[in-house]
């Protein structure tokens, strides 16, 4: 059953009158007004805020095209010039004086380093003592096969003759065999004599440390006073590169990578000094 509410006013007043539930739903429409345009506002503030800032979305096209893949092998080495001579020393000693250094520019025949050559000196001295005592040995053997050739031409005259016996005819024969010996003795001492002269003239030779080549001091392992130590293996005492117009690099490449390389590939390098540039 349906109520119908009807408006009156009172007696004697301007007032309208309205039932209970009119009034209530004016006084709720208030608020949930005020909830609703802030609500409005705040999203439209956000949807401002968020693009304020963006950028444009902007898409480029492009034909489909069709081209090579290439696979790239990478590995990290050393850059080393084509040809570099090590230059060591065959005698030991204390380096005595140093003529090169780093990036030096040298030439075949030069002089680079120095041992002290005392030691070697004074073997050179006593070798060439050696010798001249052989050589005077000779000479007096070979005065003495004067002698004892006359003094078995003698006896064997007077052999013959039987003025003195066979027996002193047969000792000045061998004491002249022994002279002749003799001399072939010292003939050989004096050769053996030169050729322990000219070893110790080879080594006192190199106690200069001569390069080999024309070139650039790549590296310097020694410094003065060191000692060099040439017993079992020669030691390294310069590094000599004969061209640096002409370099290689030398890498590892790994077992995974290596089948993909193939003679005349085309390759290229960076150095860390200039990263930004390729060779």
């Amino acid at each position: 059953m349906n109520q119908i509410q009807t408006q009156s006013a009172a007696p004697g007043t301007g007032v309208q009158r309205f039932p209970p539930t009119a009034r209530a739903s004016k006084h709720l429409r208030g608020p949930w007004l005020v909830t609703a345009m802030l609500l409005l506002a705040g999203t439209a503030g956000l949807a401002w805020w968020g693009t304020r800032g963006g950028t444009t979305v902007r898409y480029i096209t492009a034909p489909v095209s069709r081209g090579s893949v290439t696979r790239t092998v990478t590995a990290t080495g050393t850059v080393n010039p084509e040809l570099t001579i090590i230059v060591g020393s065959y005698v030991s000693g204390v380096i005595q004086q140093l003529y090169c250094d780093y990036n030096t520019q040298v030439k075949a025949g030069q002089v680079c380093a120095k041992i002290d050559p005392r030691p070697y000196q004074t073997i050179v001295d006593q070798d060439k003592a050696n010798l001249a005592v052989a050589k005077a040995q000779l000479e007096k053997d070979k005065a003495n096969l004067t002698y004892t050739k006359l003094n078995y031409e003698r006896n064997r005259y007077l052999a013959e003759r039987r003025a003195v016996s066979q027996d002193t005819a047969d000792v000045a024969k061998n004491t002249y065999d022994q002279a002749q010996a003799q001399i072939g003795l010292d003939e050989a001492t004096i050769a053996q004599r030169q050729a322990e002269l000219e070893a110790a003239e080879v080594n006192l030779g190199y106690t200069n440390i001569i390069s080999p080549v024309d070139g650039t001091v790549v590296s310097r392992n020694v410094t003065m006073g060191q000692t060099v130590a040439a017993s079992f293996q020669t030691p390294t005492l310069f590094l000599i590169a004969s061209d640096l117009t002409r370099m290689e690099v030398d890498t590892n490449v790994s077992e995974s990578d290596i089948g993909g390389i193939r003679e005349g590939s085309k390759a290229s390098f960076t150095v860390d000094a200039f990263p930004s540039r390729g060779w």
